[in-house]
This record gives C-alpha cells, sequence and structure tokens, in this order.
C-alpha cells in the first residue's frame, strides 16, 4: 500500500496557532526558494535580450560574474536533481509501512501478564493510572485516577 502523501499531516487535529505557524513557514520557504531563482531567471532572461528581472548579484566589468553564477547554480541544481532522482529510482517503489497482523485484546492482555478481564479493561478504557509492581516485574494492582477518587486531573 502506497502512502497518497510522503508527510504525514493531520491539520484537522492543529490547533489556530500551530496552523498559522504552519502556513508562515510555508510561505516563507517557498518566498525563500523563489528568491533563490532569482539569479537564473536573471541569466536566462538576460541571454535571450530581455533584462526584465536584471538583478546584480556580483558586479564587474564584464558578464563573467553572471556566466560564473549561472555555471555554479547549474552545477548545484544537477547534483542535488541527480541526488533526488537517485533516490526516487531506488526507494519509490518501496513499501515503507507493512501491515502487521491483527492481535485481540486479549493476546495483549496475556502477553503482559494480565489475566483478569476487568483489569485489562481498565488499562484500555482509562487515560490516568497508577500501576503497582512486584520485586519480579509483574503487574500486581491497577488503580485509575481522576475525579472518581478524589484526585484533581489539573496542577
Amino acid at each position: 500500500m502506497r502512502a497518497e502523501r510522503p508527510i504525514i499531516s493531520h491539520p484537522e487535529r492543529q490547533s489556530p496557532i500551530q496552523h498559522f505557524a504552519s502556513v508562515t513557514i510555508t510561505i516563507v520557504a517557498w518566498s525563500l526558494w523563489g528568491y533563490l531563482w532569482l539569479p537564473a531567471l536573471s541569466v536566462i532572461t538576460a541571454v535571450f535580450g530581455l533584462p526584465i528581472t536584471y538583478i546584480y548579484v556580483a558586479r564587474s566589468s564584464d558578464e563573467i560574474s553572471l556566466l560564473l553564477i549561472f555555471v555554479i547554480m547549474l552545477v548545484c541544481n544537477i547534483a542535488v536533481s541527480s541526488w533526488s532522482s537517485y533516490n526516487y529510482i531506488r526507494f519509490a517503489r518501496n513499501s515503507r509501512r507493512r501491515s502487521r497482523d491483527t492481535i485481540t485484546h486479549e493476546e495483549v492482555g496475556s502477553h503482559f501478564g494480565i489475566k483478569d478481564p476487568a483489569t485489562l479493561s481498565l488499562l484500555l478504557q482509562e487515560r490516568r493510572l497508577n500501576l503497582h509492581f512486584d520485586r519480579a516485574g509483574a503487574l500486581v494492582h491497577v488503580e485509575p485516577l481522576g475525579e472518581m477518587n478524589g484526585k484533581n486531573s489539573k496542577a
């Protein structure tokens, strides 16, 4: 099974502040990416005689500096493109997440030494618990925390 998106994102679970921060970081990143392409765009338009976005990145009496910047940019672009193509060819068809066999709650409980169904139900349903273990590391007693036994969950 192949993931729809390479990055796991759940914007519906984000708070408004987290969503605003995410959108802001995305806008800044894309703006920076576009700004980094301005020298290449300047060289390309200058080659065709249309200095629409002509920007002086490095100034010299001849055009060698712009040509040097274009060559450096081209080499960097080829290196990054080659590396990303290599990674795509190598890893794109592989499934990074393999499905596991489903196991029941009883199997989990028996693996951890819990034989009492009430204790297993308590472990699965409660959010806050006190777990008591013996010296051998076996679970002895489970005590739920919360409003029921007089303890407040707020600090």
